[in-house]
């Protein structure tokens, strides 16, 4: 009997530490097994989707609770409450207060430019909706990712904010694989984080400067302006701002780069790359004002990038950043629905449009020399004010933001794989530390995990996964699209049907936990009775 008990609580301590869906639980994570081989890393930085938006209904990530909802008003319960719903790809979400396209400065201006009434949506309602999925590359519907907006949504870590701090119920809708078919086709093949996080609870500036320096500050000499918060900077600056006066005095990866003599490119989409822009942050730093010759031989237009690897010039570090606005690069051969669109899916630009430009550029690298010693991280620079159920967890006063999808590609990376190590945009910084013998920068790339528990240089490595032609949805009820791999060909037939979001395998391994638990308690209390009526006999 107190065989089966130590059977019963070892099993019991095994499903602890296995944690949901089959993957370790959040804590320490192991390196990644073998020798590395990464000897390129790039980092696509696409714009404005929470993690749910994406994936909340990808199997095994840790997505949609079941039954979730949030209230359409704090502070009257009766008013009813908002779930997750599918979105429509083709209808354009318009972004407020914080973040609009290049030559639009106020939210009527863009409904003027794109031909739209105003959202019904953005309408207050009573009552209940269902997590609904979009039915179209982009929503009508005025988001904000503000500071200030963020928190309002964040309510303290409730998470349940988001109608309120919006104003509109799409920051509930998502997309799912009828939508972005082929982001879900990188999950399916390569590894998914779920537990990736924005650096600070807020739009796309300040995020950017996380992203290329682990931090946001000391902001020295701007603390006159609203965007600055105690030093750090924490928002956008309006449109019209000139960036006279911005120099950031602190050091960024790509200067560390620079000093160790390894290679690195900084890719830009917009007409003219060395331009400063909240997303374009390299030229404000004063390390690059004081050196010219490293932006002009470093920062190049997108199409340098497809050049570099035909000429077999690709760097050891690349950044690919997207055109903010429509007159910037974008794939010679893009759908015409997309022509005139930002490919960097910020709202009001189509996901579907964003998702083929990332292919493609993905498409170059596996179609080239350059994919057996290749890691692609992509992510996504903030939430863009959809809804994320899960709390970021505190950091310091600015951070962690709220989770954004990030999908991790290379013949390296582990299959099929769900990683719910934490990480964070200064994650990022830290795998290109540790790939190329870098010292850390001091900022939050010291404390942050290194993303290595993505990669088994130990495996075969992976094919590439080249997929098909530009796809614009949503799909059709019998749309078939064909994707060779290798010399293996897989036939898949994409529908319409509304996915149900599933809540992965959270529930049940909570549930499963809680009757092992009860087991191995009732185990350990009959051995115990019977110990001491045998002892009274």
């Amino acid at each position: 009997m107190r065989a089966k008990t130590g059977s019963l609580l070892t099993f019991a301590l095994v499903v602890l530490l296995i944690g949901p869906a089959g993957f370790p639980s959040f804590g320490s994570y192991p390196s990644a097994a073998g020798q590395s081989k990464i000897e390129h890393i790039i980092f696509i930085v696409q714009e404005n989707h929470s993690f749910d938006n994406y994936f909340g209904t990808y199997p095994g990530a840790n997505g949609f609770p079941l039954g979730i909802s949030v209230p359409l008003d704090l502070a009257d319960p009766s008013a009813g409450h908002a779930s997750p719903f599918h979105l429509n790809v083709a209808e354009p979400i318009l972004i407020v207060g914080d973040e609009l396209p290049p030559g639009i400065s106020d939210p009527s201006q863009l409904n003027q430019t794109i031909g739209m009434a105003v959202d019904p949506d953005d309408v207050p309602v009573s009552g209940s909706v269902s997590p609904f999925p979009f039915n179209n590359e982009s929503i009508a519907g005025d988001l904000s990712h503000a500071w200030s907006v963020a928190h309002v949504d964040y309510d303290n870590g409730k998470m349940d904010g988001f109608v309120i701090g919006e104003k509109s119920i799409n920051t509930m809708g998502y997309y799912n694989r009828n939508d972005i078919p082929y982001y879900w086709d990188y999950a399916d093949n390569y590894v998914l984080d779920d537990n990736f996080f924005s650096s600070l609870m807020g739009p796309s500036f300040p995020n950017h400067l996380y992203i290329v320096s682990g931090t946001n500050g000391p902001a020295s000499g701007l603390s006159n302006y609203p965007w600055v918060l105690q030093n750090g900077i924490v928002d956008n600056p309006a449109q019209d701002f000139g960036w006279q006066g911005v120099s950031l005095s602190w050091g960024t990866l790509a200067e560390e780069l620079s000093t160790a003599q390894v290679s690195w490119a900084w890719y830009n989409g917009a007409v003219e790359p060395l331009r400063p822009t909240i997303w374009n942050v390299l030229p404000l730093f004063t390390y690059f004002q004081n050196h010219p010759a490293q932006l002009n031989e470093h920062v190049k237009n997108t199409r340098s990038f497809i050049s570099d690897i035909q000429s077999g010039q690709l760097p050891a570090v690349s950044w690919i950043i997207p055109a903010g606005g429509a007159a910037g690069w974008h794939p010679p051969d893009w759908p015409t629905v997309c022509i005139g669109q930002s490919p960097s899916e910020h709202p009001p630009a189509r996901s579907d449009c964003g998702m083929d430009y990332v292919t493609y550029l993905i498409d170059r690298v596996m179609q080239s020399q350059y994919w057996q010693s290749t890691a692609i991280v992509l992510t996504w620079d903030d939430y863009g004010g959809f809804y994320d159920h899960v709390p970021p967890p505190k950091m310091d006063q600015y951070g962690e933001g709220f989770r954004v999808p990030t999908v991790v590609i290379s013949p390296w990376a582990k299959h099929h794989f769900i990683d719910h190590t934490q990480y964070e945009f200064a994650s990022m910084l830290r795998l290109a530390e540790v790939s190329f013998n870098l010292p850390t920068l001091g900022t939050r790339d010291v404390k942050s995990n290194d993303m290595m528990n993505s990669f088994d240089f130990g495996q075969a490595p992976q094919p590439p996964l080249i997929e098909p032609a530009n796809f614009v949805g949503p799909a059709s009820v019998t749309t078939t699209l064909t994707r060779h791999q290798s010399s293996i060909t897989e036939t898949a037939t994409i529908t319409t049907t509304q996915v149900i979001p599933t809540g992965g395998n959270v529930p049940l391994y909570y549930a499963l936990v809680a009757i092992v638990a009860a087991a191995a308690i009732v185990a350990v209390a009959t051995v115990n009775y019977r110990s001491r009526r045998k002892s009274v006999s």
